[in-house]
């Protein structure tokens, strides 16, 4: 479900505000690890602290115990990785 919510809204924001022409999303599993990544080709310059979407993403993500990581050069697209957790035992940090 946390995967689904994230696409989701990562999907939203590419359409909202990074005048992208390209999205690509890949998910994985990796042992004990859903991954994710995100990856448009917009304007970029997404910045979690000015009180984006993206930080309630990484909440949603981080209480799971996954992480999430954006990067996001100016003019140059942005890229969300995420690693969730899908085994309960599993408390090793997933290492993006």
């Amino acid at each position: 479900m946390a995967a689904y919510y994230v696409v989701s809204e990562a999907l939203t924001n590419v359409a909202k505000h990074a005048d992208a022409s390209m999205v690509t999303v890949t998910l994985s599993v990796d042992g004990s690890w859903l991954r994710l990544t995100i990856v448009d080709d917009g304007i970029g310059a997404a910045d979690p602290g000015a009180g984006s979407g993206l930080v309630g993403l990484s909440d949603r993500i981080e209480v799971l115990g996954g992480t999430l990581e954006v990067t996001s050069p100016a003019g140059r697209g942005t890229t969300l990785e995420v690693a969730i957790p899908v085994d309960p035992r599993t408390t090793v940090d997933p290492s993006i």
